[in-house]
């Protein structure tokens, strides 16, 4: 276990959340723009690497960023946080993932696709809401070099997490954000909005937006 995820452990949990852990062999990684070059880039830049990602799902952006960390022997440690619960426009298209007893099946997927890519060692799970993980994350101590947001795609909540994840970001860390599409026109207007708010300026890698916080 590299030190930066055992000091994460220390903090948010009384043990290690992959102890015990049985993967599901029959798990599938699903997602999408969780391989966009600029999530393995930043996680390559000198120093170690505290990141957050908001909005997992079945974990391709999560093992992406650990998987560069891994590569490049940094001591480094990705934040998970997810409802794993869907989002609206996933809930209806039963394709997705399963239910069992009402309860989707996406933490147990996403825990079981870490495992499979060799990565277990840089993942913390953190299931909770993206403005919740970020109060319990800042009363924890915990400044991220590196923030990934891709939890919703309205227009408040993306814009409240933002601002929610920028007032823990470490000076010079980057805020990732995704979805920066005309299919998705709140994305479009929270980072801009967002960017004159902290007066940053806003870098377009499509369908990625990136700030760097002073």
């Amino acid at each position: 276990m590299p030190a930066l995820q055992k000091m994460v452990v220390d903090c948010l949990y009384d043990r290690d959340p992959w102890q015990g852990f049985v993967p599901d062999a029959s798990a599938v990684l699903q997602g999408w723009n969780g391989d966009h070059g600029s999530l393995s880039r930043l996680m390559t830049t000198p120093g170690s690497k505290l990141v957050v990602d908001v909005g997992v799902w079945k974990g391709q952006s999560t093992i992406r960023m650990a998987s560069a960390m891994r590569d490049a022997g940094i001591d480094g440690c990705v934040i998970a946080v997810d409802t794993f619960l869907g989002s609206p426009e996933h809930w209806a298209d039963t394709s997705l993932f399963q239910r069992h007893w009402g309860m989707p099946d996406l933490y147990r997927t996403f825990m079981s696709n870490v495992c499979a890519a060799g990565v277990r060692d840089y993942v913390v799970p953190m299931p909770q809401t993206s403005v919740t993980a970020a109060m319990i994350l800042a009363r924890a101590g915990l400044s991220p070099s590196v923030v990934h947001v891709d939890a919703a795609h309205e227009y408040r909540e993306v814009l409240r997490d933002a601002q929610e994840y920028w007032s823990i970001l470490a000076p010079g860390g980057y805020l990732i954000g995704d979805d920066y599409d005309q299919s998705w026109p709140g994305v479009i207007q929270a980072a801009g909005e967002f960017s004159a708010q902290v007066c940053r300026p806003l870098t377009i890698e499509l369908p990625k937006w990136i700030l760097q916080k002073a």
